[in-house]
């Protein structure tokens, strides 16, 4: 039942009123929508992606952790060389304070504050790098999935893909985050992932 002259919101509650009370469907809302040349967007499928773990677990990740735990490794040989280079330094310098000048001695001592300056700096800079190029690659992953993201939609058809996070209750066929993961270890299968950490600069 439509009644002329009332406003199409006002023709939906008293649609829903008559419908409810005589229990039949209620079709004011489309007749509105039609009315007033709303625009409608049909979403029939629906699919959930946790993206973030899709990546997370990613082949190509473990990777290139694995990657970052050599370089890491290689430095931290490295700074523990200078480390005890330094130490001794400290020792030989502290042996010689009361047999050198005040001012020769002051400058020896700002000598080595300064190469432990330099040592500190350099550790943070390529701690900094190594995050920097993790994070490169992660970007790099990330891209491939959202690929495969972008072709499972189209190939089931699928018109409104959500982050998983934004779901409380959901049914688990509409989770697609194995198919996502399955897919970008078999393209990643083969790929070089180079983690390039550069030295620092020479000031």
């Amino acid at each position: 039942m439509i009644v002329k002259g009332i406003p199409s919101y006002i023709r939906f509650l008293l649609c829903l009123i008559v419908c409810f009370g005589l229990g039949q469907p209620c079709s004011a809302q489309t007749d509105a929508l039609e009315e007033d040349n709303a625009p409608f967007i049909a979403v029939k499928r629906i699919a959930l992606v946790d993206l973030d773990g899709v990546i997370r677990n990613a082949n190509a990740n473990n990777r290139i952790r694995e990657l970052l735990d050599g370089q890491r490794a290689k430095f931290q040989e490295e700074f523990r060389a200078v480390e005890v280079d330094l130490q001794q330094s400290e020792r030989d310098l502290l042996s010689r304070r009361d047999l050198m000048a005040k001012d020769e001695y002051d400058k020896l001592v700002s000598a080595f504050q300064a190469r432990v300056a330099k040592l500190q700096k350099d550790i943070q800079y390529k701690r900094q790098a190594m995050d920097n190029a993790y994070q490169t690659a992660l970007s790099r992953i990330r891209s491939l999935a959202m690929e495969e993201v972008t072709k499972i939609a189209g190939e089931k058809k699928i018109d409104l893909i959500l982050k998983r996070d934004s779901s409380v209750i959901f049914l688990p066929h509409l989770n697609i985050s194995d198919e996502v993961l399955n897919r970008l270890n078999v393209r990643t299968k083969d790929a070089r992932f180079e983690v390039e950490v550069k030295k620092p600069p020479v000031e």
